[in-house]
């Protein structure tokens, strides 16, 4: 969680780079209020006139009305494309083209070819799955009929570098930490702009928690 300054800074520094695809938006905790939907929408388009290819992302963990009604208001717009992070966002995004984020479970080429069907045109495989899996469930040269990109293969991106997302829960680690509760968690883990490490009894770094998300310490 960071400070809306810092944001900026950063995606201007991202504005700049070689970097040809930019996906924005607050996909672990809906309580991170730094930057609103109209701010993301707004740096899209900045990003976007800066000849970047801009993703919307859409929050991995749904937990109420409120992050339901946040999820259709992304779903609504039609300037970029949006990153399915939860089960929940296929509905809403039927019909239309997305990306499948890595969170939602697609470990067949089956699942694959039945999310093209609802629209998936990239393909963000989950973290775990080695190279030679991924290529299993979107082999090289096999179609992946019914959806928008009918007997075209599925674009496929893989998780190459920075910490791993693990998991997510409904319990917020990070307030539990700081012996908080979750909705009256003060916003604390702004203070932890890297995450705090957690590490084994033999002091080793094992773990990084992010609010409600476990990433890997490395």
């Amino acid at each position: 969680y960071w400070p809306r300054n810092d944001l900026a800074a950063f995606y201007a520094m991202v504005a700049d780079s070689p970097a040809d695809t930019v996906v924005l938006g607050e996909v672990v905790c809906s309580r991170r209020h730094e930057m609103k939907p109209d701010d993301w929408l707004s740096l899209a388009r900045e990003l976007s006139a800066a000849g970047k290819d801009v993703v919307l992302a859409s929050q991995v963990l749904l937990e109420s009305e409120t992050d339901l009604r946040l999820l259709r208001r992304l779903a609504a717009q039609d300037e970029f494309l949006v990153e399915a992070g939860d089960a929940s966002a296929l509905r809403a995004l039927a019909g239309r083209p997305f990306v499948l984020g890595p969170h939602i479970n697609v470990y067949s080429h089956p699942a694959l070819v039945e999310h093209a069907a609802l629209g998936a045109v990239r393909w963000i495989a989950p973290v775990e799955l080695g190279l030679d899996a991924v290529s299993l469930v979107n082999p090289p040269g096999k179609p992946v009929c019914g959806g928008p990109q009918r007997d075209t293969p599925i674009a496929t991106e893989v998780f190459a570098y920075g910490r791993l997302p693990l998991a997510f829960s409904a319990r917020c680690f990070t307030a539990r930490h700081l012996k908080l509760s979750k909705d009256d968690c003060g916003f604390r883990c702004i203070e932890h702009p890297d995450g705090l490490l957690l590490s084994t009894t033999e002091g080793q770094a094992f773990l990084t928690l992010n609010g409600i998300q476990t990433q890997s310490a490395r």
